[in-house]
């Protein structure tokens, strides 16, 4: 209670609490002020756990998915390539003569085939009697002449792949020595053979070839490998035959490490027929960090005794 000196009223006044004015303070509309309660806070820390976890996993998916892509699209281009460069020496292949060996379990197998560099027509080659070591042929476009040793081979009419790897004599395929133009403007090329030869049957069109020493190509394990200058061998070569195929460069070239063949068949000819030529059959697979690409590529042999 409080005494006015001055105006002689007594005025009387209620005394307010410290917990009164708190709870006026909280109350009143010009002071909204209100928390987090525990559980509020709880789910709301759940709720975006949640989200952050999908964010996550989603982010996480489209990078691996990305690269994958990435990974597979890799493995398509070197497998692409592989299968072209194959197919390209196929297309300069001597007609019968590619071979392959029997796919082993593990997926090792090779193809074999003679490459040609140049073909023409012959005109007297030896077909009779004890044969003979010389020969004119129409010139070759590209002019193709070698000196001796030549170290090519003249192929006629070799429809017997067995006949021209037994390189016997008579047969389909011999040795040259010497190859010049010593016409000049006739347009004809002389051909001296290593040795007097008797070819085994005349082309229909008197087509020959010149062809070099075989090549090879073999899945050894994951790796596909390309050889040369092993010469010709009646039995076909494989990596472990002994003193036949090289073990190192230069001449064994790694041309993929990415295979996993094992089960497949990578080689296989198919017989000429009366509508069609021979065909090679490719199928390879290839494999990295868990990504597989398979191509299968069929390569029709163009050119014919």
């Amino acid at each position: 209670m409080y005494h006015s000196p001055q105006a002689g009223v007594s005025v009387f006044t209620k005394p307010t609490s410290d917990n009164q004015a708190a709870r006026g303070l909280q109350s009143s509309p010009l002071n909204p002020q209100r928390g987090f309660t525990l559980i509020e806070t709880v789910i709301t820390i759940v709720i975006s756990a949640i989200i952050a976890v999908g964010i996550v996993n989603y982010i996480g998916d489209s990078v691996e998915g990305f690269a994958a892509s990435g990974n597979r699209n890799k493995l398509a281009s070197a497998g692409r390539t592989v299968v072209d460069r194959i197919a390209l020496e196929l297309h300069n292949a001597v007609p019968n003569s590619v071979r392959v060996t029997a796919a082993e379990p593990g997926g090792g197998q090779c193809l074999e085939f003679m490459p040609f560099t140049g073909a023409s027509s012959y005109r007297d080659a030896p077909f009779t009697g004890l044969g003979d070591d010389t020969f004119e042929a129409v010139d070759f476009n590209p002019t193709l002449t070698y000196t001796s040793p030549a170290g090519v081979y003249a192929v006629i009419y070799p429809i017997s792949t067995e006949a021209l790897y037994e390189f016997a004599n008579p047969g389909p395929m011999a040795l040259v020595d010497v190859m010049e133009d010593t016409g000049g403007a006739d347009g004809l090329v002389t051909i001296t053979l290593d040795a007097p030869h008797r070819f085994t049957r005349r082309s229909p069109v008197d087509r020959f070839y010149i062809a070099e020493t075989p090549v090879s190509f073999c899945i050894v394990g994951s790796r596909l490998f390309r050889y040369q200058n092993y010469g010709i061998q009646q039995t076909q070569c494989t990596p472990s035959t002994s003193s036949c195929l090289a073990s190192s460069a230069p001449d064994r070239a790694l041309i993929s490490d990415n295979l996993n063949n094992a089960g497949r068949t990578a080689f296989a000819v198919l017989a000429p027929t009366l509508r069609r030529n021979a065909i090679i059959s490719l199928d390879l697979s290839f494999t990295s960090e868990g990504d597989v690409v398979d191509l299968k590529h069929e390569v029709l042999m163009r050119n014919v005794p």
